[in-house]
């Protein structure tokens, strides 16, 4: 009767697994069939292992964290790694201690206590004392790295901490009562009965309490067990959720499911969110002053039983900034549009206009696609031409005559039905011209046509189109030397991949500062067609923040690949900005004698 302070972790134990149970077989049950023929055709011993190293590199090491903050990387990893090991090396113990593998949880938990006043049977029971003391220091030592950030977060070099929930607050003192209660308690109990480790016995030897005071030993066990208990009730329903989601989200995550118009997978990776905060900082709706709805806050409320404010939903870059840098990559744009499409995927529009049999584009081996941006900005265009021309191309403008939509807006907005209707107009226009290579300008359209639109040729950005021709000398540019830095636009690099090619062709004719790149690294120009809460001045904010982390005094122009970059850059006003199609356009001195003549229409009406 005596041991009655256990029933409080013992209450919380199974509350958590009849909970935990209760929530993953819900996710499990929303799981849309595409995800389900995903799962199954993963199923692999090399998927297993891939996931698993996955869950000790991210879940217990946190790898990822480490390239971006050491102190950051460690208050994590002491605190995850720590407490497993304390538990594989508790049951370890209590299984010696007892003779067989299969022990009580509790009694495992709560060793010292049950092994009250016996002398270390050899030097291993002597080895578990000073182990289990060590990996408590060393939890410790991550929990009082916690209260640092918690309170002076940027001396643990962040900018911003996440700003905590009523139940996030609750587990979170219950969290750090576990560890400094286990001490305590593991402290008293061996000034009143000799033993432990060399953290623990010398604390009970410091304390050396009084033997009427034994009960105080007691009153510590029950303190360290309402502790865990409180935690193990609260955590289902706090960001502490992630540890025990982080595990089937990256097995879920290795299978190649999607979390796009599916609840289920999208639950999975809401709750796999800790709100460590590194998204906050490196979030660039900071440079505007906005947070409403920055990634943490905006996941925060999606993992609650009703839709998040439509305000919050719209407001966010969706640059992908945040995915690269999450520890666990959870699709925070895919947890986005879902509530997007929830929000607007009925509404409807009018595309009969793209139907006028009057136009028609003639045929070509190229099919040149510039986007809705390019007629905002029509030197990119007529760059293109120049190029096409010089190159004896047998090319199509495509949208010449009038501008013609890929539909990535309406897509961006959450306008789902009218984006797939848009497709099929704009589907059909591009392939009335036969091409056999599609070239685009626009990133942003490239990424739509290789995702969404079912097209059987290969499609290519004019920075990619443009390096093949150079490579094969059939255009010929100087080489300026203009100092130059070339700005990596959001879906071109982080959505595509496309990082080498635009610096290849810079590297030809000018001087290029940036010729080396890190996968992800790349700033948002702030003009993105996802945001739909910022005025002009707050994208400004950001552009000009952006064009000064990028240049250095003596950078003479910024270069880019995508038109609308170029546009929200150009408005900033600090220096000189061109699309790449512009800076080899330029230095093209040698022009065959056809492409003299007037340009003329590629579309013929």
């Amino acid at each position: 009767m005596k041991a009655l302070f256990v029933i409080p972790f013992t209450t919380g134990v199974v509350f958590l697994f009849s909970a935990l149970a209760v929530l993953y077989i819900s996710w499990f049950r929303k799981i849309g069939w595409k995800n389900q023929v995903r799962m199954k055709n993963a199923v692999s011993w090399r998927w297993f292992i891939r996931s698993l190293k996955e869950v000790f590199s991210e879940s217990l090491l946190h790898l990822r964290i480490r390239k971006v903050n050491l102190r950051l990387w460690y208050m994590h990893m002491s605190l995850a790694t720590g407490w497993f090991l304390l538990i594989v090396a508790g049951h370890a113990e209590s299984a010696y201690h007892s003779g067989t593998i299969f022990t009580p949880m509790s009694h495992a938990t709560f060793l010292d206590y049950y092994s009250r006043g016996e002398t270390p049977d050899g030097w291993i029971a002597e080895a578990f004392n000073h182990l289990m003391d060590l990996l408590l220091l060393f939890v410790l030592s991550g929990l009082m790295l916690a209260v640092i950030k918690r309170f002076r977060a940027r001396r643990l070099g962040m900018k911003k901490k996440p700003r905590h929930q009523t139940l996030d607050r609750l587990a979170l003192i219950f969290l750090w009562l576990i560890f400094p209660a286990r001490l305590l308690a593991e402290s008293l109990n061996h000034a009143f009965y000799g033993g432990g480790g060399f953290l623990s016995s010398a604390l009970g030897g410091l304390i050396h309490p009084d033997p009427g005071y034994r009960f105080l030993s007691d009153a510590a066990w029950w303190v360290y067990s309402l502790s865990l208990g409180a935690f193990f009730v609260v955590l289902p329903f706090s960001r502490y959720m992630h540890i025990l989601t982080e595990v089937p989200h990256i097995f879920l995550k290795n299978a190649g499911t999607r979390v796009i118009a599916d609840e289920g997978i999208a639950m999975f990776h809401a709750h796999a969110c800790s709100s460590c905060g590194i998204c906050l900082n490196t979030c660039q709706l900071n440079d505007a002053g906005k947070a409403m709805g920055q990634s943490l806050n905006f996941v925060r409320n999606y993992r609650k039983p009703w839709p998040v404010k439509e305000e919050q939903t719209m407001n966010c870059l969706m640059c992908g900034r945040c995915r690269i840098r999450c520890p666990v990559q959870v699709d925070t744009a895919g947890l986005r549009m879902n509530e997007r499409f929830r929000h607007h995927s009925g509404m409807l529009h009018e595309y009969s206009y793209l139907e006028d049999k009057r136009v028609r584009v003639r045929p070509a081996r190229v099919a040149y696609f510039g986007g809705c941006m390019t007629r905002l900005t029509p030197s990119i265009p007529q760059a293109m031409k120049k190029i096409f021309m010089a190159s004896g191309e047998d090319f199509a403008w495509v949208d010449e005559k009038e501008s013609i939509c890929c539909g990535r807006p309406l897509y961006l907005s959450g306008q789902l039905d009218a984006f797939h209707e848009l497709i099929r107009h704009t589907r059909d226009r591009i392939l009335e011209c036969g091409p056999e290579l599609i070239v685009v300008s626009c990133p942003i359209c490239l990424h739509t046509f290789s995702q969404d639109y079912p097209f059987r040729i290969p499609v290519k950005h004019h920075s990619q189109y443009l390096l093949e021709l150079m490579d094969r000398q059939v255009i010929r540019p100087v080489r300026t030397g203009i100092r130059t830095v070339y700005h990596d636009s959001c879906e071109l690099g982080r959505g595509l991949g496309i990082y080498s090619e635009p610096r290849r062709v810079l590297e030809q004719i000018t001087h290029l500062q940036n010729p080396d790149f890190r996968d992800g690294d790349g700033m948002c120009c702030g003009g993105s067609l996802a945001e739909l809460e910022l005025g002009f001045p707050e994208i400004q904010l950001i552009a000009r923040k952006t064009i000064k982390d990028l240049t250095s005094p003596d950078t003479q122009q910024l270069v880019t690949g995508c038109p609308l970059c170029k546009k929200t850059f150009h408005a900033a006003g600090l220096l000189p900005v061109l699309d790449i199609s512009e800076a080899v356009a330029a230095a093209l001195v040698s022009v065959p004698a056809e492409a003299e003549r007037s340009l003329s229409s590629c579309a013929v009406s």
